[in-house]
């Protein structure tokens, strides 16, 4: 099965001050803005979502952690994340399923719009760009898939990136103890795949 992952950088943003934030898949809509007791993060979502046409829902993910000098923040092995499915609190490969094990990342085909919207106050990951062919593992897991013929976007600091649902992408090892925001964005029915 053949897949495209596509990646875009779309702009700049800043951060607010390092509180060591958390905050898990927040549903929000673009029109409303964010419930007022995220309020400090509306200018970086407000750039994140710059170009971006919804009236459903999007989920906000904030990560504000210490990383320790060879580990990664995030993530580390080549994955994508899938659809966020609200009702069961997880991604999965398919828009809409009964349970996350029968979720179909093996037979999932990525035909659903759903975007991954990403900004990092450190350069720690990177996407690809291109056609891969195979099937996910369990939790979106692509560390067996070739990217010999993709092209590496590392995602540098300061900027947003814009994803589609079958984006590959990994976080990277930091090179020395530091802090790092992460901000990510689940946007259903849009993508910034060009046609």
């Amino acid at each position: 099965m053949q897949h495209l992952s596509y990646v875009e950088q779309r702009g700049k943003v800043n951060f607010p001050e390092f509180t060591a934030e958390r905050v898990y898949m927040k549903e929000f809509y673009k029109e409303k803005g964010l419930p007022s007791e995220l309020s400090r993060w509306q200018n970086t979502v407000d750039s994140m979502l710059e170009g971006v046409e919804t009236d459903g829902p999007i989920y906000l993910m904030i990560d504000q952690g210490v990383v320790k000098g060879g580990t990664s923040h995030r993530r580390g092995g080549l994955h994508v994340d899938g659809y966020w499915n609200p009702r069961i609190s997880a991604h999965g490969g398919t828009k809409h399923f009964g349970s996350w094990k029968t979720g179909g990342w093996v037979n999932c085909d990525f035909k659903d719009k759903e975007a991954l919207i990403l900004a990092s106050s450190l350069t720690a990951a990177r996407g690809y760009q291109g056609i891969w062919e195979g099937s996910c593992g369990e939790g979106g897991d692509c560390s067996h898939i070739n990217t010999s013929n993709l092209k590496e976007v590392v995602m540098h600091a300061g900027n947003i990136y814009a994803g589609n649902v079958a984006m590959l992408h990994e976080s990277l090892p930091v090179a020395e103890d530091c802090i790092r925001t992460l901000v990510r964005l689940n946007v259903p029915g849009w993508s910034p795949e060009k046609h």
